[in-house]
């Protein structure tokens, strides 16, 4: 699973403008990339902490059925019955009893970055995590096949991501005319 943020635009002359500045200075386009799916990456955790799907809406609660689960290690497995289902187990285990998607935190600390200098994209580091997260997100969990959707990208956040590189572009195209009046 990967989520993008690209650079595309209908403006010729915005183009032609933003691809002479890929081609002069590669890093600076890399680094606004690397900043703003940076902060990509956060508001997605944060959102999911919050337990709200990528629309803004809660998470479905957790299960209520009542189930057998393992309490023990899998080497040594010690089961025990939950009449509440998993959001009973979940906390009597000292864990949040509102969906989060986190249990030992693994899923959503795998989730990294990586840019190009025409692209920066997010993805899950470990391919378990990346497991985890389809189910989550696309597959359903668990027995009831629950889906929770959180790993993408909003129309808010989308325009999020569009002012903060217009902002820092704004900020690149200042730095290279200096440059060029300064016969760099």
């Amino acid at each position: 699973m990967v989520a993008s943020v690209s650079i595309k635009s209908n403006s010729i002359k915005l183009r032609k403008e933003f691809a002479t500045i890929q081609k002069r200075f590669p890093s600076k386009i890399k680094q606004i990339l690397a900043n703003v799916s940076a902060g990509q990456l956060r508001r997605i955790r944060i959102r999911t902490e919050k337990g709200k799907s990528v629309n803004g809406s809660p998470f479905a609660p957790y299960s209520t059925k009542p189930f057998f689960f393992n309490i023990g290690r899998e080497s040594n497995p010690r089961y025990k019955f939950f009449e509440g289902g998993y959001r009973e187990f979940r906390g009597a285990t000292g864990r949040n009893t509102k969906p989060d998607l986190n249990f030992r935190g693994n899923m959503l600390s795998a989730m990294t970055t990586k840019v190009t200098s025409l692209k920066g994209s997010i993805f899950f580091g470990r391919q378990e995590e990346n497991r985890k997260a389809f189910f989550h997100d696309i597959q359903g969990a668990g027995k009831s096949k629950v889906v929770r959707p959180f790993f993408s990208i909003n129309k808010t956040e989308e325009d999020l991501i569009f002012k903060e590189f217009d902002i820092k572009l704004e900020k690149i195209l200042k730095w290279v005319k200096e440059k060029i009046l300064q016969g760099t």
